[in-house]
Parts: C-alpha cells; structure tokens; sequence
C-alpha cells in the first residue's frame, strides 16, 4: 500500500508492505499480475503502479503481452482511507472484467463494506492479527488493532448472487479454494 493520508503527510503505515508469508500464500493461488499500490521499494509483483502513477486513474486489468488471460491484481491499500480503492477494485471486476483481491482493515461497519465488499465474489476473514512490514520488508513494530480480510472481485465469473464468506488461519494453511 502507498499513497499520502489525507492530512498530506506521509504516514508509514500507509507504506506497509504485506509480510512475505501472506503474500506468497495468496500469490500461490492467484499468481498475480500487478501490484496497484505499491512502491519501488515495496512492489510485490514485477508490474506495479505507485502514487504518481495513481491506480484510481489506471486500468486494474492486466493481461500480459502475447496472452489472452487475465491475470489478477493485487490491492493492499492505504489504511488510512481504503474506500476509493474498494469501489475502483469492484468498477474494475464488474466493467472491465479484472480479477482482484484486495488486503483490508476487516471494518464491516463502513459504507464501501455493504456497498462494494458484500457483493465480491468471496471475503475471506484472516485469523489474527497481521504483523506488516516496512516498505524496506524489516517487520513494523506492533500490529494494527483491527483484523483484516481478503476481498476477491472476479464478477464476470460469480456464480450466484451470495458472497461466500469463511475464515483462514493464513499463518498454518494455504488460501482457501
């Protein structure tokens, strides 16, 4: 995740970087294409956008060069204000056919919640409490107060009207199929 807090300043837990032992478990599932939002010092994917670029403005589909398959995005957003990457990561998945999964804050009380998340493809609650790193990849002291979720848009192929929602223990498992 990077961009600036609203307040301007950068904050570095807008910055934090997904532990490598979470990403490389969802990355063995989805085996993703691009990182919108990231750094040059905390790119997960080869293929990334950073703030200057500004995902909010770009295309979240990606299909390689000299292939027709889609491969999906990944999404760990600035905490300090995930909405606008959740709507762009459902308007991505519902108009222009991009497969994303998304890190969040599991916050079910927030409008992009019932408006964007209810209607992915599946949410996934992780168990715990993820320890993420600095965009350097050293551990961050502390963890966030809050637990996260796996938010996965892949509409153009949701078979039915329902979100299947479960639980992951992330540090003992490979990502639920």
């Amino acid at each position: 995740m990077t961009y600036e807090r609203n307040d301007g300043n950068a904050n570095a837990k807008d910055e934090a970087r997904t532990p490598p032992e979470l990403f490389n478990k969802l990355n063995d599932h989805f085996n993703f294409g691009l990182d919108v939002c990231a750094s040059e010092t905390n790119c997960l994917c080869e293929i990334y956008y950073d703030k200057e670029m500004d995902a909010l403005d770009l295309p979240w589909k990606y299909v390689p060069a000299n292939s027709n398959k889609v491969m999906p995005s990944y999404c760990n957003p600035p905490y300090s204000d995930p909405s606008p990457f959740i709507e762009k990561g459902y308007g991505e998945s519902l108009t222009n056919g991009a497969i994303v999964a998304m890190l969040l804050p599991a916050d079910t009380s927030t409008k992009s919640f019932h408006k964007f998340c209810m209607k992915a493809n599946e949410i996934v609650f992780l168990e715990g409490r993820v320890k993420f790193n600095n965009p350097n990849g050293t551990p961050m002291k502390g963890s966030p107060v809050f637990g996260s979720m796996i938010v996965v848009f892949d509409l153009p192929n949701k078979k039915c009207d329902s979100t299947i929602m479960r639980s992951w223990d992330w540090r003992n498992k490979p990502f639920p199929i």
